[in-house]
């Protein structure tokens, strides 16, 4: 069996040779063929057309509380709409 030069044997394969295990104990590097969807992230766009985050909902609802508005229950559109309202009123 001849032994080729590096590159001449990385322009011949096609790269599927290297998917699946490759050697004892070693995982598969197999690419896994999935579509993010909205489910996996906890982002959410508010009326002011920014996005916010669980932590950035948290502060806001701390504002919130401070410029007397009532506590509100869950990281949710409605209770970002609802705080954003307030405070751009306030």
């Amino acid at each position: 069996m001849k032994i080729k030069k590096w590159k001449q044997f990385n322009e011949e394969i096609s790269g599927t040779e290297l998917v699946g295990p490759v050697g004892p104990a070693y995982g598969e590097t197999r690419l896994q063929n999935k579509t993010i969807s909205s489910h996996h992230t906890n982002v959410i766009e508010g009326i002011d057309g920014n996005f916010y985050t669980e932590d950035e909902y948290n502060e806001l609802h701390n504002n919130y509380l401070k410029s007397g508005g009532t506590p509100l229950d869950g990281f949710s559109k409605e209770n970002i709409d609802i705080m954003l309202s307030f405070l751009q009123e306030a």
